[in-house]
Formats: C-alpha cells, structure tokens, sequence
C-alpha cells in the first residue's frame, strides 16, 4: 500500500464536515420519515407473527414485574 492508496482510504473513513453534515442530515429524515411508538411498533410485530410476538410481549411484561422489585431492593441496600 503507499500513500496515495493510505490517503484515500482515510478519507474513505474520516469524511469531510460537509460529507458528515449531508450523512447526519440522511439520517435524521429517514429517522424521522420511520418514526413510530413503542406500541405501533409491538403492533406491528404482532400482526407479522402473532406467536412470537405474544411470546416477546409477555417476556417483556415478565421483566418488567420482576425488575421493578428488584430494582427496588437493589437501589434501598446502596
């Protein structure tokens, strides 16, 4: 490698304020264009697969009785 070859693969890496400004700018339109609730998005997983989805709900319902007491205890001892 020499050092033309090492200079355009830094820049490849490292791009230029304008590069990063239309990247950041890409990014929070999409961000934007897609965003969604926390339960828009459990709806639609869901409607996609129904099983897994059930399953995930109640794992996450689960954790979330079960963190909150622990948490509780572990925020009284410190």
């Amino acid at each position: 490698m020499n050092e033309t070859e090492l200079t355009g693969t830094w820049a490849t890496l490292e791009p230029s304020s304008l590069q990063r400004r239309r990247m950041q700018a890409r990014v929070q339109q999409w961000l934007h264009a897609h965003d969604s609730s926390l339960i828009g998005e459990w709806l639609g997983l869901l409607r996609i697969n129904p099983i897994t989805g059930l399953g995930l709900a109640t794992a996450a319902v689960g954790l979330v009785l079960i963190a909150t007491p622990l948490s509780w205890v572990v925020f009284s001892v410190l």
